[in-house]
């Protein structure tokens, strides 16, 4: 009797379903054409990512530790580091404006050959939203009251003032946000840039383009101090030559033209004049050596990046899933219908099996 009652219901819902399985004779279609034209709204994307292995920094014997805490999930890295930019802070980096703004005049082109030129330009006249969000913008726009951005008082109309930007400009700052990620494992430091557009040559050009800046960030940030050195000792050695060889040759004359003299007065000239000289040869000599010091120590800290895998043009569009979105909007509605078709039935199985325990 018991497994009777359990029966019923379900077959009750089957024959319940039967009766009524007209209503899904146009349930599925009307769902199926309101998927696919939502679906069909959504512009195609694409995503190119880049895998980079940046230079491993061991200070000391703590190489055996930092491979030991990064097997267990810790990153010893930044706490023995010098740097204050190390790898686990690049995706701050990389969602900086500071950072995007370099990237506005990244020349670009399309893959159909429709537009040629910078990617600030691209994002804000070829990206294209859907019809939902564009109703959303307006919306706010209507609400929100329009507020001036500050004029300076000397604007620079060529180079992007991150002081002060426009709303056109973080417009399109947001936008790269959204598309430009970095991510950082925490056990090999690998870093996987990750870029979507919705052009695929697009995307393949600024995957390279994100790598190449990050990179370039990087060193300079630790060659910075190496190259102000450098510079230093490039134009003191430059200058202490100059006074090498002009002491030089104030002794050679003053030497040829008093090689009969006798007098000590003129050897006692002499003895300076060479004195001097041999002074200004020995701060060139000093100069010269740490200027060669100071590059060595230049490539020393030039960091290294292996690229396990370049930006490439991506074969396929990354979504949206356009068959999966309509498959599984076909089964909510059949379940969603189920429901509400055969509530007696569902609430007599739910009791049931309340009643039984």
């Amino acid at each position: 009797m018991q497994n009777e009652e359990q029966v019923n219901p379900i077959k009750a819902m089957f024959i319940t379903l039967w009766r009524r399985r007209k209503v899904f004779y146009w349930l599925w279609p009307i769902t199926f054409v309101v998927a696919a034209a939502l679906i069909l709204c959504v512009p195609r994307y694409y995503t190119c990512e880049v895998l980079l292995a940046p230079e491993a920094q061991n200070i000391g014997g703590a190489g055996s530790l930092q491979s030991l805490a990064s097997s267990f999930g810790f990153d010893m890295r930044s706490m023995t580091s010098q740097d204050a930019v190390y790898p686990q802070l690049y995706p701050d980096l990389l969602a900086s404006p500071d950072f995007l703004i370099t990237l506005f005049d990244t020349q670009v082109a399309t893959a159909d050959g429709e537009y040629e030129g910078s990617y600030y330009d691209y994002m804000r006249k070829f990206h294209k939203f859907v019809f939902w969000k564009r109703w959303k913008y307006k919306l706010r726009a209507l609400v929100t009251p329009k507020e001036k951005a500050p004029v300076l008082k000397n604007p620079s109309s060529k180079k992007v003032d991150i002081f002060c930007l426009t709303k056109q400009q973080w417009d399109v700052v947001e936008l790269m946000q959204q598309n430009i990620e970095c991510t950082v494992d925490k056990k090999t430091d690998a870093i996987t840039i990750s870029v979507t557009a919705q052009d695929k040559l697009v995307c393949a050009i600024m995957a390279d383009s994100v790598c190449a800046a990050l990179q370039n960030f990087i060193t300079d940030y630790r060659t910075v101090k190496n190259r102000t050195d450098l510079r230093y000792y490039e134009d003191v050695m430059n200058s202490s030559y100059c006074e090498y060889q002009e002491a030089s040759k104030k002794y050679i004359r003053f030497v040829d033209s008093h090689s009969g003299t006798n007098l000590e007065q003129y050897r006692i000239e002499a003895q300076n004049l060479e004195t001097e000289m041999q002074l200004k040869q020995s701060a060139y000599t000093s100069f010269q050596k740490q200027y060669l010091a100071t590059q060595a120590r230049l490539q020393e800290n030039t960091p290294v990046f292996t690229v396990l895998q370049s930006a490439s043009v991506p074969k396929k569009a990354a979504g949206p899933r356009r068959v999966i979105f309509v498959l599984a909007m076909l089964v909510l509605a059949t379940c969603i219908a189920i429901c509400v078709v055969c509530r007696d039935e569902l609430s007599a199985l739910i009791f049931a099996g309340n009643d039984e325990d």
